[in-house]
C-alpha cells in the first residue's frame, strides 16, 4: 500500500499516543502537605494536577479519532488493519485513560476522609467499570451491523469527553462544582451510569453529515449550535453538558422517530 494510504493509520497511532501520554500524567507528580496535629505528623493527600492534561490528551484524541475516519475516505484508504488499529487505540485512550481519570477522582474524594490513610484501594476499583463498559462496546460496535448509520449505545468517545471534563471543571472550580466533582457518591453514580449507556440498546445519532442541506441533518445541527453556545458561555461545564444534551436529544429522538 502506497505511502499516503497509510495516514489514516497514522493519525490512529497519534491516537493511542495521547491515550498512553495521558495515563502516564494521571500517575504522575502526586504530592503530599504534612501537616503536624496534636498527636503527630499527618498526611494530606493533594490531587494531581496532571489531570488537567489527562483531559486535554482525551479532548485531542477525540479530534483525531474523528479526523481518521474523514482521512480514510477521503484517501479512499479504508482497511481492515485500520478498522483493528482504531478499536485498539480508542479502548487505551476512550476506555483505559477515562477509568484512571475516575479512579484518581475517587481517590481524592477518600482521601478527605478522615482515616484516609487507611482507606483500602478496593473502594476505587469500581471506576475500572467504564474501562470494561468500553471493552464491550467497542467489540459489539465492530461485529453490529446496526450502526453503520446510527449508533447503539453511548460511543465510547462521548463518555471519555464528559469524563475529561471532569477533571478541567474540578481544577477550574467551574460554578463551584468542584466539590461536588470529589464526591464518593456521585463518582460511582457516574461510573455506574455511563458504563451502563455505552453497553445499552438505546439509540444515539450519528454525527456524519452527508449533504449541506438542513433536511435530514436538523438534529446534528442543533446539537452542534447548541453545543457551541453551552462551550462557549459555560467553558468545561458546557463541554459537559454538550455530551449530556448529546444523550437527551438521541433518547427524544428515538422516542419520536417512526417504528420502522
Amino acid at each position: 500500500m502506497k505511502l499516503i494510504k497509510q495516514i489514516p493509520n497514522m493519525l490512529t497511532l497519534l491516537n493511542l499516543t495521547l491515550g498512553c501520554i495521558g495515563i502516564l500524567y494521571a500517575f504522575d507528580e502526586r504530592y503530599f502537605i504534612l501537616t503536624k496535629g496534636q498527636h503527630g505528623i499527618y498526611q494530606t493527600f493533594e490531587i494531581n494536577n496532571r489531570l488537567f492534561t489527562s483531559g486535554f490528551c482525551i479532548l485531542l484524541a477525540a479530534v483525531i479519532d474523528f479526523l481518521d475516519g474523514f482521512v480514510a475516505r477521503l484517501l479512499n484508504a479504508k482497511s481492515e488493519i485500520g478498522k483493528q488499529l482504531d478499536s485498539l487505540a480508542d479502548m487505551v485512550t476512550f476506555g483505559v485513560l477515562p477509568a484512571i481519570i475516575i479512579y484518581q477522582l475517587l481517590e481524592r474524594a477518600y482521601f478527605l476522609e478522615s482515616g484516609a490513610l487507611y482507606t483500602s484501594k478496593l473502594f476505587m476499583l469500581p471506576a475500572l467499570l467504564i474501562a470494561c463498559a468500553a471493552c464491550w462496546r467497542l467489540s459489539k460496535f465492530n461485529i453490529d451491523v446496526r450502526q453503520h448509520e446510527n449508533f447503539i449505545g453511548l460511543p465510547s468517545p462521548a463518555n471519555a469527553i464528559f469524563i475529561a471534563s471532569l477533571p478541567l471543571i474540578y481544577i477550574g472550580n467551574d460554578y463551584g462544582l468542584g466539590n461536588l466533582l470529589i464526591n464518593k457518591w456521585i463518582l460511582y453514580g457516574i461510573t455506574i451510569l455511563f458504563s451502563w449507556l455505552m453497553v445499552s440498546e438505546l439509540k444515539m445519532f450519528s454525527l456524519k453529515i452527508k449533504s449541506l442541506g438542513w433536511r435530514g441533518n436538523e438534529l446534528r445541527v442543533i446539537f452542534i449550535l447548541l453545543s457551541l453556545l453551552l462551550i462557549f458561555f459555560m467553558h468545561w461545564t458546557g463541554l459537559a453538558l454538550s455530551i449530556i444534551s448529546y444523550i437527551l436529544l438521541s433518547i427524544i429522538n428515538s422516542f419520536l422517530a417512526k417504528p420502522e
